[in-house]
This record gives C-alpha cells, structure tokens and sequence, in this order.
C-alpha cells in the first residue's frame, strides 16, 4: 500500500489506537531479497560472535542502513517513508533501523515494553515503528501483539525486554486490556507508535522469523541525554537536533 491510498479512517486508527497494519507496503519478490541480504547479516553475526545467540529473545542488527546497500533499499523505500509521514502528521526522521530476527524453535516471548521511553528523545515526541514481515509472520512464528490505546501511558517505567512480569508489576491492569494479535503475510506491515506497549511470541516453526523495523521520530525532536548506543558515541549536547548524516530526515 501506498501513502495516497491510505484512508483518513486508517489514518484515525493509528492516531487513537496507536497501532495499524498496513498490507503489502513491499512485494514478494522485494521482500525475498531482503530476507535473504538480512540472512546474510545474521549469519555473519552468528558466525563472528556465537555466544551472543544463546538464550536471548530476539537478535539484531541496528542501523544496518549504513552498512548495507540492499538493506538501506528497504529503509528508505518510499511507500514506508510516505506512509509514516502520513500517519505521524509531520516531518520526520530516521531515527534508527534494525534487522530483527527470532531463531527457529526460540521457546522465548519478548516481553511487554514501550519503545519510546528507551529512547533520548521526551516520551511526548512523536515517535513510530515499521515492522516489515520478509516473510509470511504467524502467530506461531513470533507475531507482534499489542495494546490499543496504549500510547497515551506516559508514566510507565523503562521495561525491559527481557522482563517478562515488570508491566504486570508496574500496571496490573494492563493485563486486562484488550490485545490485538497482528499475523502478518509477506511484505504487511504494522505502524506502531512509540508508546504503545507490544510483545512479540516466541517462535515455535522450524524457520528464522526475521523482520526489518525502521523508526522515526519527529524531524524537530531533540535529544535529552539519555544512554543509547547510536547516540553515545555522537557527544551530542542535551537540547540539540541528532546530526542528519546519523538520523537523516526523510
């Protein structure tokens, strides 16, 4: 799907539920050959650091849009840049992209969080995630669940990925929210905004569940001295713009 074919409605869907899928932002064949360049980055990074693929909930590889020419293809397609400008209502950057990948049998879930509190930027920002499927994304395979409505939850601490039971233990309530279960086919995407509280499955099938995610935040928003490993090493002054040749705006 294209951004001049999304609906108002779809529009109004992410902006009050924090979440949207979107059909077919790739095609097929465009999402063969990037699974199979991601595969290659996987493999390599299995290759070079075994130990580091035992016992964790997901693998991946940020940023690889400065490493990877097919791979920053997908990053800066034009139907997932226009499609996030539509739906965030301004003008945006890369914040940073990541290959994101479950290995076969994984029996590990990720656990509930909210993405933007992770981040340097003020939890108010506008902030959203595409998660592409290269491949066809069931529930057994590791799909993302989320919860509507849950962006507007400004106050919830840092939650790791790791901790399965801290969201529990923060809210208890939100284990009585309403989930939507998103599978997705190859080349669907989901929009999710920053906030919304997500979880993924563990992976159950035989193949590598692998899925490339971009973020965006808004063009204007500036760091505020948190620890992040793209930022750290930038010497960036709190209040400042994240320098355009790291987070290019789109």
């Amino acid at each position: 799907m294209k951004a001049h074919e999304l609906t108002n409605q779809l529009v109004d869907v992410f902006r009050s539920e924090g979440v949207v899928r979107i059909p077919k932002v790739i095609n097929e064949s465009e999402a063969e050959r990037f699974r199979q360049a991601a595969m290659r980055v996987l493999d390599q990074m299995q290759a070079e650091a075994p130990h580091n693929y035992i016992g964790r909930a997901f693998h991946q590889k940020v940023n690889i849009w400065c490493q990877d020419e097919i791979m920053r293809e997908l990053t800066f397609h034009p139907n997932l840049t226009a499609v996030a400008t539509q739906l965030a209502g301004t003008k945006l950057r890369i914040w940073h992209d990541h290959i994101l990948a479950k290995m076969p049998e994984l029996p590990i879930p990720t656990a509930f969080h909210q993405d933007l509190v992770k981040w340097p930027y003020d939890r108010k920002s506008m902030a959203l995630s595409a998660w592409v499927a290269l491949q066809d994304t069931t529930i057994e395979m590791g799909c993302m669940s989320f919860l509507p409505g849950s962006h507007q939850l400004m106050h919830v601490r840092n939650i790791a990925t790791s901790d399965q039971e801290g969201w529990r233990k923060e809210m208890p309530d939100l284990q009585w929210w309403p989930r939507l279960v998103i599978p997705l086919q190859v080349g669907d995407c989901t929009f999710h905004h920053g906030m919304t509280f997500h979880t993924a499955g563990p992976n159950q099938s035989e193949q590598w569940r692998v899925a490339h995610v971009v973020i965006f935040v808004d063009v204007n928003a500036t760091y505020n001295g948190k620890s992040h490993m793209v930022t750290d090493p930038l010497d960036l002054q709190v209040g400042t713009l994240p320098p355009d040749s790291i987070c290019p705006p789109i």
